[in-house]
């Protein structure tokens, strides 16, 4: 799923965890391995784990993929019950054990993985390294030199495309305005409206209505008190923040906003639009307190990155109800390859992709210059046909996107760190591949990964790098857009 720099790969203990949730907070004083029942596709990676092993099957796109591969951290899933049981018991100790080896791996022989050519992972003990060998490869992110800016409040509550600019709106929003007029007519862009870095501490601090919960959030966010105990502090700082108060002046700007850009919906702002006007309050406040998501907190904390200089936009868009979802890298992220695009295909939202809801998605390659030829020959390679059991539908909503500083730092990947909300909740509903003509009908099949992957080429020549891209497909074979950002 995601491999590491290099080939084989040592270290000086294995550890055994039920669930990798529960090790994020944990900062390993020498490099090892951890193998994990359970890989939600959320989380973060512990500091000095230089490889992942776990019986679950994270999607190539997911979260928690993306970030091993941006921290060349190997995630590798073991098919074989009895050997991941074999590893499990013999080769690993509990998790719990780390607190008592006071950051000393003591004697005895080190743990290496190999990655062969095909892909595959071995594992033999080995000997220590001997003095002056080093103690084994460590983790980059510490390595970093990274740095994070705190834009100020434009003194706007929305902004639409036209003012989508660095230090107002963060990336997802300036990548969707720099793509207006450098694409085809065939791929749309969702309407968009922004509210802009620094509206959240703005309405925190110079609202009076708020100067209580501006004072208690202040107090649980300090460095030596938030350190001692983050999971209680930060929980505490989201319910506050969840109850911060929105001046009207905001709610004129957004109804203006929506208006302007092209959103077609009605805020309702009379008495009888309180229950609306509550949804989207509660949108917007719980991507705003997404700031204080534990496992942004630990990333950031990784990256040694201040998680309170994190300042969140929030892009709001209207839900596209779509048929088919898509997530493509135009860099294929398991080879390396340059040359292919790979891509991943759902039914319903992409929520059910990007976070790895059981099963797997269609997913494929597709070799650029044959696809820019226009050839059909071998262009196209399935890689893995859909297994998963869920879509989710939203016919009629609007998309609050979490659109912070601190998730597309050059080097870094913040991708998955923050919430984006809908304002209504999707409804799952059970789907049943084997009668889609996604799998039933070649043609039809072959015509919309085509499609799909175009849509890979297209932006990744119209912004000059590889692309990471969300996008969809209406029951019309209409293709939208909704995010983009530099492949991680």
């Amino acid at each position: 799923i995601s491999p590491a720099a290099d080939p084989v790969l040592k270290g000086a203990k294995v550890f055994r965890s039920e669930q990798l949730y529960t090790c994020m907070n944990l900062s390993f004083p020498f490099p090892c391995v951890l193998v994990c029942d359970r890989v939600t596709g959320e989380e973060e990676i512990p500091e000095n784990c230089l490889a992942v092993l776990t019986r679950d099957s994270p999607d190539m796109l997911s979260h928690i993929a993306v970030r091993a591969r941006n921290e060349k951290v190997l995630l590798a899933t073991c098919h074989d019950e009895s050997e991941f049981e074999s590893i499990k018991v013999k080769e690993a100790v509990p998790i719990e054990d780390l607190e008592a080896m006071g950051g000393d791996a003591g004697e005895g022989k080190w743990f290496a993985l190999e990655t062969t050519a095909s892909g595959s992972v071995t594992y033999k003990r080995v000997d220590p390294p001997k003095e002056g060998e080093g103690k084994g490869q460590h983790a980059a992110t510490s390595k970093r030199n990274l740095k994070i800016s705190s834009p100020k409040w434009v003194g706007k509550y929305a902004v639409g495309m036209d003012e989508f600019v660095s230090d107002v709106v963060g990336a997802k929003s300036k990548n969707l305005a720099g793509l207006r007029d450098k694409i085809p007519d065939w791929i749309n862009l969702p309407s968009s409206l922004t509210i802009p870095f620094g509206t959240f501490e703005h309405v925190l601090d110079d609202c009076g209505e708020n100067a209580e919960i501006s004072k208690e959030i202040a107090k649980l966010t300090r460095k030596n008190v938030v350190d001692r105990d983050p999971e209680r502090c930060l929980e505490e700082a989201k319910q506050l923040a969840m109850g911060v108060y929105i001046p009207d002046e905001m709610w004129g700007a957004l109804v203006e906003g929506m208006g302007s850009s092209g959103i077609e919906w009605t805020l309702n702002t009379s008495k009888d639009g309180t229950e609306e006007r509550e949804q989207i309050a509660q949108a917007v406040k719980s991507v705003w307190a997404s700031k204080f998501n534990l496992r942004a907190y630990y990333s950031l904390n990784k990256a040694r990155l201040n998680f309170m200089d994190v300042r969140m936009a929030v892009l709001i868009q209207k839900v596209v109800n779509a048929e088919y979802a898509f997530v493509i890298h135009t860099t294929n992220p398991s080879t390396g390859d340059e040359g292919e695009i790979y891509c991943e295909v759902v039914k319903g939202l992409g929520e059910v992709l990007v976070g790895n809801y059981p099963g797997r998605a269609l997913s494929f390659t597709c070799d650029k210059e044959a696809l820019a030829r226009g050839e059909d020959k071998s262009m196209l390679a399935v890689e893995s046909f859909p297994s998963k059991s869920v879509g989710l539908y939203l016919p009629e909503s609007l998309m609050f996107r979490s659109d912070s500083n601190g998730e597309d730092l050059e080097g870094y990947a913040g991708a998955g760190l923050y919430d984006s909300v809908p304002l209504h909740y999707p409804e799952p509903l059970r789907v049943d591949y084997s009668n889609d003509p996604i799998m039933t009908d070649p043609k039809f099949r072959k015509d919309l990964l085509t499609k799909v992957a175009r849509v890979g080429l297209e932006l990744e020549e119209v912004l000059g790098s590889p692309q990471d891209i969300e996008g969809c497909l209406d029951k019309e074979g209409n293709v939208y857009v909704v995010q983009t950002r530099p492949q991680m």
